[in-house]
Order: C-alpha cells, then structure tokens, then sequence
C-alpha cells in the first residue's frame, strides 16, 4: 500500500514540475512582446488548459493608463485566444477577431474592474499553459 501511495505522489510530482516548467518557458517567451516602455503589473496569470477549458484573471485597469495585454500559448505565435470584459459583462474585446494576435494595446478612461478569458485555439493546439502578461506604459 505504501509503495503504490508513493509512486503516485513521484508520478504526480514529476507531472506538476513538467507543467510548471512549461509555464515558464511559455513566460519567458511571451516576454518578448512586452517592450520596454511597458511595466509588468507584477501578477503571474497562468494556468495550464485541456481542450475547451477556458481561464478567467481578474485585474483593475486604471483610468489615464496605456495598457498591453500579451497572450502566449507555446512556442508559435497566435495559439492562444482572449477576451476582455469590463464588470458588467460585456466583451470590450477580443483577439480572435484579430487573428489570435500575442498582444494588444489599450486605454482606459476611467478605472474599471476587467476580466480576462483566455482559451487555446484548437485548430492549433489542445492543450497547453496560457501565459497573460498585463503591463503598464512608463
């Protein structure tokens, strides 16, 4: 009994450091589309997706502020697809419409409380870690 208890908890931590790497792999290369003159928020917004699954960030945009959303999936380019919603709902945008594009930028005018949905294209890829990085221009 101890020993299978065992071989799950090494196969099951062995999968979780597989996957964690993935992520910072992904973060690493995503990192290439936030330039310079833009600040990261300092938030991880990762999470590792299977097929239809779709991953909800929340964040507070503020008022007077140029902002780049960056999505990244894997190793090429426009596999990831996102949306974003103010509070009440309502799609503000969506980078499907714009062929998955990896980043995007945008103003607000008042601060507003956004949510972020991001889901794999899978005509390209069924699963994998999304990676959001949120940055803030200079």
């Amino acid at each position: 009994m101890n020993k299978t208890i065992y071989l799950f908890f090494l196969l099951f931590s062995t999968l979780c450091y597989e996957a964690l790497g993935q992520c910072d792999s992904t973060a690493y290369y995503a990192t290439q589309y936030m330039q310079k003159n833009f600040v990261s928020d300092g938030q991880s917004y990762r999470a590792l997706l299977f097929d239809d699954q779709i991953a909800e960030f929340h964040t507070t945009f503020y008022g007077g502020a140029k902002y780049r959303i960056v999505s990244f999936a894997g190793m090429d380019k426009n596999q990831l697809q996102f949306s974003l919603y103010d509070q009440e709902g309502n799609m503000l945008f969506s980078n499907k419409e714009y062929e998955n594009s990896n980043y995007w930028d945008f103003e607000f005018k008042d601060t507003m409380e956004g949510r972020i949905e991001a889901m794999l294209d899978l005509t390209k890829q069924k699963s994998g870690c999304a990676v959001l990085l949120i940055g803030f221009e200079r």
